[in-house]
C-alpha cells in the first residue's frame, strides 16, 4: 500500500473512530430506558462517552497543527536507535546502509540514555526509508531495533567545552584579518568538525549563543560576518543583537541560502551600521519577485547607510527603476524619514568631537587615582580591553566584560600620564561610533624608565551617555 492510499485509510479510520463514538453515545441516550439503566449509571457513561471524544477531537486538532508546523519549517529529522544494548555510530551507521539504497549524511550523533541519536538534514527520502526500519533491523546482540523519525525545526544540543576549543580553532582559520571578516557559511559542514565528529548547527539558539560568545571574547574588531548556509530562520537572528556593543563596526552581512521568510529581518539587524547586506537565495526574496523595487526601497528605509543590497549598487539601482514620478516621490519620502528618524531618535546618539573630548579628559582624570575601578562604568557590559606590552610591570592579555576589566584595573601597578605629551585623533566612521588613537608617554610604578603608550578606542552611544566598546593599549619601554 502507498504512502497517500496509507494516509487515506488512516484518515478514514479517524473518521470511522469519531462516528462510532457519536453512535455509542446516541445509543446511550436512546437505549438508557429499555435496558433500565439507573440515571446515576447513565449519566456516568455519558460523561465518560463525551470526554473520550473530546479527546479524540483535540488529538485530530494537534495533528493536523503539528503537520501544518512541520510543512511550514521543518527541514531536520532527528533520528532515534534503541536496542537492548547500546547501539554504537559505525555499527549502526554500516547497518542503516546495507538497508537503505538512498545516500544519507548522519550529523550530530551523540547517545542519550539508551538511544543513539542522530540528525539528517533537508532528506526526507531518507527519513522515510530509515523510519522503514522500525523493527526489522538487528542490533550488534541480535535483537531487534526500535527507530523512530520525527521532524523537528532544529537540531537541540549544546557544544561542551572541548568542542567549543575545536570550534575556536575552526573560527581562527575562518576569520580574515585584512578586511576584518569572519567566515561561518555552511558551519556544520565543516571538514575539521565532521572529522572530529562535532555538529554545529547555528539554527539551534543555544549553539548560535555560544558560538556569538566566541565572537565577542575573541573578534571585537569584527567588520564582516558571513552566515549563508547554515539554515537560519528570522528568529535565530534576533541574537545578532548581543555582539552589538563588542562589534559596533560590523558593516557588511552576508545571509544567503537560509530560511528567511520575511523582512523582519530588517528590523533586527538595523542596529548595526551596514553598508552591505545580502539576503539572496531566502524565501522573502520569492515575495518580492515581481516587484524588486519595493524590495530594495523597503532594505533601504530600514538601513539608512546601505549601500550594497544582494550586489547591487543601491544609488545606481534605484536612479535606474525610478523612472516614475510616482516612484522618485516614494525614494524622497524614504530619504526624508530616514533622515528624520535618525534625527529624533538618535539625537542623543549623534557623537561630536566635543563629547568625545569630554569623555576621554573623565577618563584619564580617574585612571591615575585609586578610583581607578570606577573606570569600569565608561566600559559596554561586554567590552573587550587587549593590552599589548613589553613593560615587565604589566603584561600583555586580554579582558573582556566587567569582572575582568575590574581585575585588571584593580591589579595594575600605579600609572601617571604626562598630559602634555598627549597626541589626540578622532574618527567618525559612522553616525553612532568614534574611534580614538591617544598617544604619549607616562610613568608606570615599579619601571625605572618612561614609557611610550598608544591607546585605541571605539566609542559608542550607551544608555544616555557614551561608553567605550573596545580598548586597545599598547605600551612600549621609552629609550630615548
Amino acid at each position: 500500500m502507498g504512502r497517500k492510499s496509507r494516509h487515506r485509510h488512516r484518515k478514514i479510520e479517524k473518521e470511522s473512530d469519531l462516528l462510532t463514538l457519536h453512535d455509542e453515545m446516541m445509543a446511550l441516550d436512546m437505549g438508557s430506558a429499555s435496558k433500565q439503566k439507573s440515571v446515576k449509571q447513565s449519566s456516568k457513561l455519558r460523561k465518560k462517552m463525551k470526554k473520550k471524544l473530546k479527546k479524540h477531537l483535540k488529538q485530530i486538532q494537534m495533528e493536523q497543527e503539528h503537520k501544518k508546523q512541520k510543512g511550514k519549517h521543518s527541514i531536520w529529522h532527528k533520528v532515534q536507535v534503541q536496542g537492548i544494548l547500546m547501539v554504537e555510530k559505525d555499527f549502526l551507521f554500516s547497518s542503516i546502509s546495507n538497508f537503505v539504497e538512498v545516500e544519507f549524511q548522519p550529523l550530530g550523533f551523540h547517545k542519550v540514555d539508551s538511544n543513539s541519536c542522530f540528525y539528517l538534514e533537508a532528506n526526507e527520502p531518507a527519513a522515510t526509508a530509515i523510519a522503514g526500519l522500525d523493527r526489522r533491523m538487528q542490533g550488534p546482540d541480535g535483537s531487534c531495533l526500535k527507530i523512530s523519525v520525527s521532524k523537528c525545526v532544529f537540531p537541540d544540543l549544546v557544544l561542551n567545552s572541548d568542542q567549543l576549543q575545536v570550534l575556536k580553532e575552526v573560527m581562527s582559520r575562518r576569520f580574515y584579518p585584512e578586511p576584518n571578516l569572519l567566515d561561518l557559511s555552511d558551519l556544520h559542514h565543516d571538514s575539521v568538525l565532521l572529522e572530529k565528529d562535532i555538529f554545529v548547527p547555528l539554527c539551534s539558539p543555544a549553539v548560535m549563543k555560544q558560538v556569538f560568545r566566541l565572537i565577542i571574547e575573541n573578534v571585537p574588531q569584527l567588520k564582516a560576518l558571513s552566515l549563508g548556509r547554515n539554515n537560519l530562520r528570522v528568529s535565530n537572528l534576533k541574537l545578532l543583537q548581543g555582539i552589538q556593543a563588542a562589534c559596533p563596526q560590523l558593516s557588511a552581512l552576508n545571509l544567503e541560502h537560509n530560511n528567511i521568510g520575511d523582512l523582519q529581518v530588517l528590523k533586527l539587524i538595523k542596529m548595526f551600521p551596514l553598508t552591505e547586506l545580502s539576503l539572496q537565495y531566502n524565501p522573502l526574496v520569492n515575495n518580492y519577485r515581481e516587484n524588486p523595487l519595493k524590495y530594495v526601497m523597503a532594505a533601504k528605509k530600514e538601513l539608512q547607510f546601505l549601500k550594497v543590497m544582494d550586489t547591487v549598487d543601491i544609488d545606481s539601482y534605484l536612479a535606474e527603476k525610478t523612472t516614475s514620478k510616482t516612484d522618485k516621490n516614494q525614494c524622497q519620502s524614504i530619504q526624508k524619514v530616514d533622515q528624520s528618524e535618525s534625527t529624533s531618535n538618535n539625537s542623543y546618539n549623534i557623537m561630536s568631537e566635543p563629547m568625545i573630548r569630554n569623555f576621554l579628559e573623565q577618563f584619564y582624570a580617574l585612571i591615575d587615582t585609586q578610583e581607578r575601578h570606577k573606570l569600569v562604568a565608561a566600559y559596554t557590559p561586554d567590552a573587550v580591553l587587549q593590552v599589548k606590552s613589553n613593560v615587565g610591570a604589566i603584561a600583555s592579555n586580554v579582558f573582556v566584560g566587567h569582572s575582568r576589566l575590574s581585575e585588571a584595573f584593580n591589579t595594575f601597578p600605579v600609572t601617571q600620564h604626562q598630559h602634555t605629551t598627549f597626541s589626540l585623533n578622532i574618527q567618525f566612521p559612522n553616525i553612532n561610533t568614534a574611534h580614538v588613537l591617544v598617544t604619549g608617554v607616562c610613568q608606570i610604578g615599579g619601571v625605572d624608565t618612561a614609557v611610550t603608550f598608544s591607546r585605541s578606542m571605539n566609542i559608542i552611544p550607551f544608555n544616555t551617555g557614551l561608553c567605550c566598546s573596545e580598548d586597545i593599549l599598547e605600551l612600549k619601554l621609552n629609550k630615548l
